[in-house]
Order: structure tokens, then C-alpha cells, then sequence
């Protein structure tokens, strides 16, 4: 990193009053800061500055999260992964090193905001295929809602004003079932999904992908408010999924440390970490 970009990395972890308003200044208004280059999870992560995670992952590049130690522990060598809500790439790059060359990682990012830098960052990856597309129960074309903390983009406006202003694009979307039937995707191993309320919608379309015997360890996101703007609860994509019959998948919530208990009771925010029977003895579970 340059000088610069040390000292904004600086200034942004400070948490000083202002620090992210004057951040976002002068991103805005140095073009050199639109594409900085960091050494992230084995390889370069290209960052936006004007976008506000991308601040993030200058500030704190080798933080680790729960969700590192569940990839570390489950990804494995020659796995084909998707990763639904790919974003700028931090954990694609994760997925990818963990996959190594005989596996694939397949990131699904339909965000206009975002895919700039992540086209960058994957390209010459050879075990990533980016695919610039939504997903959900049914394709065709939607809206998707930006707010100015793109990482809370959606297919439904859910930040209630807090995010910032909110421009809206149209976007492809597609399901996992179409895609895995037209050969475009091979069977998933583990799935990584982000994507603000969607997921219920998504399992919905990968309903063939999911409900079998070799079904794909899923690690995705639970969130009250983004999930009632798609007019159901964080317990509707559960039960979707304990509905499923082959995989007989039992859930744990992903925690700083690692893996523990889900605890469904008042479940507003969460990450989700669902395995089928078939793999909970490999990864040291009982069922």
C-alpha cells in the first residue's frame, strides 16, 4: 500500500468522529484511490474506497471471522463452492485458496457498485468463475436496491432510510436448479450465501440442488428486518430447509470462535451453518 492509503487505513480503524465522512471525501475525489490493491486471503483484492466495506477490509485485511474458521474447516481440497453475494471478493479469494487447482468457486454478484472491483480481483484467478447474475426462486428481471452501504443491497428496499440514499438498477436473475440443470454449474460441496433477505428465495430455486443425500454444507446469513421486506422470518427459511427430506440437515450458528448451538428462540440476526447428516461425523458432530 501507498503512504496514503496506510494513513486512511489508519485514520478509518481510529473510529474518530468524522473518519468516515472524511474518508469518503477524499475517495471521492482522488481517482488513484477508485482501484487500491491489498494483499488479501492469498491474493490481491482490488477496493474501491468510495465504497464503505471496501474501507473496511483496508482497515482490518487479516481480520478473521467465525465464518474463516467454518471455511477452513469444511472447504476442502477439489470442492466446488459457490459463493452467492460474492461482493468485493474477500471470501471468494478464501474459497478459492482453499478449493486449490483442482477445485471451483463459482461467485454470483449481480452489483454494479461492487462488480468493477471484483472483476478485477477474480479474473485472473483460474478457479473462480464469476457469474454477473441474481438468484432466486424464479428467473427474469428485477430490481435491485443500493443503498449507499452497498453491502446491504437487495432485491427488496430493507433499510428503512439507514443506509443512505438508495439508487435502484435492474438486474438478471436465475435459479440454482436451471443453472445446475443446464450444466452451467456443477454440484455444489458447500455453499456460502449473503444476500439481505434473499435466501429463502434462493433455496427455494435450488430446491433439486438441496434435497438429496449428497446435499451441500450451507453457511448463510439470518436478518429480521431484510427478511420481513421479503414478507417472511428468519424460521421460514429454517423450515424450509429442515422440510427438505434427503439431507436431514441439522444447524449451528457460526460464532467469533468457530461453531455452536443454534439458538432459534427470538432468532433476529445470525449466522447460519446447516449440515447434512451425511457430513456430520467428518466434521466431528454427532446428529
Amino acid at each position: 500500500m501507498t503512504i496514503l492509503e496506510r494513513l486512511l487505513a489508519l485514520y478509518f480503524r481510529s473510529g474518530l468522529r468524522g473518519s468516515t465522512r472524511l474518508t469518503d471525501i477524499i475517495a471521492s475525489r482522488l481517482t488513484r484511490l477508485h482501484d487500491v490493491v491489498i494483499r488479501a486471503n492469498g491474493g490481491e483484492l482490488h477496493l474501491d474506497l468510495r465504497v464503505g466495506s471496501a474501507r473496511g477490509i483496508l482497515a482490518y485485511p487479516e481480520s478473521r471471522t467465525g465464518e474463516d474458521k467454518v471455511i477452513g474447516r469444511l472447504v476442502r481440497a477439489g470442492d466446488v463452492v459457490l459463493d452467492i453475494g460474492a461482493h468485493l471478493g474477500f471470501y471468494t479469494l478464501l474459497l478459492s485458496r482453499k478449493v486449490g487447482a483442482g477445485g471451483k468457486v463459482f461467485a454470483f454478484e449481480p452489483n454494479p457498485t461492487v462488480l468493477p472491483s471484483l472483476v478485477k480481483s477474480v479474473s485472473t484467478v483460474s478457479n473462480i468463475n464469476l457469474l454477473q447474475l441474481g438468484l432466486a426462486d424464479k428467473a427474469g428481471d428485477v430490481e435491485l436496491f443500493i443503498p449507499e452501504d452497498a453491502s446491504m443491497s437487495s432485491l427488496h428496499d430493507w433499510t428503512n432510510g439507514t443506509a443512505g440514499t438508495v439508487d435502484v438498477v435492474k438486474i438478471p436473475i436465475a435459479t440454482l436448479d436451471e443453472l445446475y440443470e443446464s450444466g452451467a454449474i456443477p454440484l455444489p460441496q458447500f455453499i456460502k450465501c449473503d444476500i439481505e433477505g434473499a435466501e429463502l428465495s434462493v433455496f427455494k430455486g435450488a430446491q433439486e440442488m438441496l434435497d438429496r443425500q449428497d446435499a451441500p454444507v450451507l453457511m448463510f446469513e439470518l436478518n429480521r428486518p431484510a427478511s420481513v421486506a421479503f414478507g417472511s422470518t428468519p424460521s421460514d427459511c429454517l423450515e424450509f430447509l429442515r422440510s427438505l427430506q434427503e439431507p436431514k440437515y441439522s444447524f449451528f450458528q457460526v460464532s467469533a470462535d468457530g461453531i455452536e448451538s443454534l439458538q432459534t428462540s427470538n432468532l433476529d440476526f445470525a449466522n447460519v451453518l446447516a449440515i447434512p447428516v451425511q457430513r456430520l461425523g467428518e466434521v466431528g458432530f454427532s446428529g
